[in-house]
């Protein structure tokens, strides 16, 4: 079975949400102006934080993506971070058709919840890609050592913050249908984010039954996904707000990314059903 290097890439790093809804550019810098970083209220995660998926088609298993905060505080612009790594990597038959072994750092600051810093250490079979991003939100500008300098608009995540910020949201009062946005970085281009709360059902994973909140992610059409809302994820109806399972219909058939082991939870898993 072989798979366009496209299609695989998204089976392994599904659950990170490579996922947007429209894109524009700012192109006026602020080199003159400092903004105010505004603090933002996290009860969702913590240090230590290990989160581990199997991405698979059907019964077969294409690969795993593993999610850690660091066990301790980080220092960046001498301000305290949440170091957040997330990597991808192909196995089994998969792995020798294609081999994929992908890194993702992003720097978190742990009181406005934007990142300093983000690496991106992609390698695909023959395509590698290898990039630093510095974030000045003070005076909105990334700047990638390969693709340049961009202006920002407030707020503006990397692609791995984009999660973790989302788990920090209050959704407690959420109705279906109401969107959520978030504006954030990938590849020297601006993307608004969006994810829409459909509602909350009870779900069967292989680590148990638990009440989860269903949301669908808005996503680029044409490229692999069918349609805007070809992805739903079900995270724990708690305060983790832990991404439990992603699906996805892409143009190749169905995938999914399951969760199989969590440790070094900031709350109770009040949402798991004994």
């Amino acid at each position: 079975m072989y798979m366009k290097p496209t299609y695989l890439k998204t089976a392994v790093l599904v659950i990170f949400l490579i996922a947007s809804g429209i894109a524009y550019n700012q192109n006026s810098p602020q080199d003159e102006v400092l903004y105010e970083l505004k603090p933002l209220q996290n009860n969702a995660f913590t240090y230590g934080e290990k989160l581990k998926y199997r991405v698979h088609y059907g019964f077969l298993t294409g690969g795993y993506a593993d999610f850690d905060v660091s066990d301790k505080p980080e220092m960046y612009n001498n301000r305290p971070v949440y170091k957040i790594k997330a990597s991808g990597r192909s196995t089994g038959v998969v792995d020798a058709m294609f081999s994929v072994k992908d890194e993702f750092v992003s720097y978190m600051d742990t009181e406005a919840l934007v990142p300093w810093k983000a690496t991106k250490n992609v390698k695909e079979g023959n395509y590698k890609d290898l990039d630093v991003i510095l974030f000045d939100h003070r005076r909105r500008i990334a700047q990638s050592t390969n693709r340049g300098q961009l202006s920002i608009p407030e707020g503006t995540k990397d692609i791995i913050s984009t999660l973790y910020y989302a788990r920090s949201l209050d959704m407690t009062k959420a109705n279906p249908g109401d969107v959520f946005p978030i504006t954030f970085y990938l590849d020297n281009k601006n993307y608004e984010f969006r994810f829409k709360f459909v509602g909350r059902e009870t779900i069967k994973i292989g680590s148990g039954k638990y009440k989860a909140l269903k949301v669908k992610p808005q996503v680029i059409e044409g490229r692999v996904f069918k349609d805007q809302q070809a992805i739903t994820m079900w995270v724990t109806d708690d305060e983790n707000k832990i991404p439990l399972l992603v699906e996805s219909e892409i143009w190749v058939g169905s995938l999914k990314a399951e969760l199989i082991e969590m440790s070094g939870l900031r709350n109770p898993l009040n949402s798991k059903i004994k």
